[in-house]
């Protein structure tokens, strides 16, 4: 009969133990982790429902594409959708549900996404974009503009305001980078 021989191989106890609680630390950290964020976003989309349900009933709007959030001076849902007559509209719903204060913009008036973004990038070819969204400004009122935020060729992360009418700036805000 042949002997078989393994080869065993010894782990110092303190090593495992110390496997063993990164392992147990890092499983712990990425569930919180994914609990977290699964919580937030809950929050930020909560009242998406609550906010379609009350367009749908309170607007002539017949389906809505999608909804977002926007953040300036007044707080408002950016909401895509159409009408009955089957136009493309863009509303804008105060946080606080005034229904008095609801911006409804038809897509067909309004320079198009895309065109902004080619005139933008014929301006600045060597900035870095990272977003072209629908905002509502308090300048003059609560005027509707596109929001692009981008970083310039000096550094400086800049958020322009663009009239939804002819493209033609509104507002520029840069920010100086402090530290590197």
């Amino acid at each position: 009969m042949r002997e078989k021989r393994f080869l065993q191989l010894t782990i110092p106890r303190w090593l495992k133990w110390g496997l063993g609680i990164v392992i147990f630390l890092t499983v712990t950290f990425l569930a919180f982790g994914i609990y977290l964020y699964q919580a937030v976003e809950g929050n930020r989309t909560a009242a998406f429902e609550q906010i379609q349900t009350k367009l749908l009933e309170e607007t002539k709007l017949n389906s809505i594409s999608n909804i977002e959030r926007y953040h300036g001076e007044n707080a408002y849902y950016t909401v895509y959708g159409k009408t009955n007559a089957n136009d493309d509209v863009i509303v804008f719903y105060p946080f606080d549900g005034n229904s008095s204060n609801i911006i409804r913009v038809n897509q067909s008036e309004i320079i198009a996404e895309k065109k902004i973004e080619e005139n933008w990038y014929n301006q600045c070819n060597t900035c870095t974009l990272f977003d072209i969204k629908p905002a509502v400004i308090s300048n003059d009122g609560n005027q509707p503009a596109w929001e692009i935020t981008y970083e310039n060729n000096q550094n400086q992360y800049v958020m322009e305001y663009l009239s939804f009418q002819d493209g033609s700036t509104i507002d520029v805000i840069r920010f100086n980078q402090i530290f590197d």
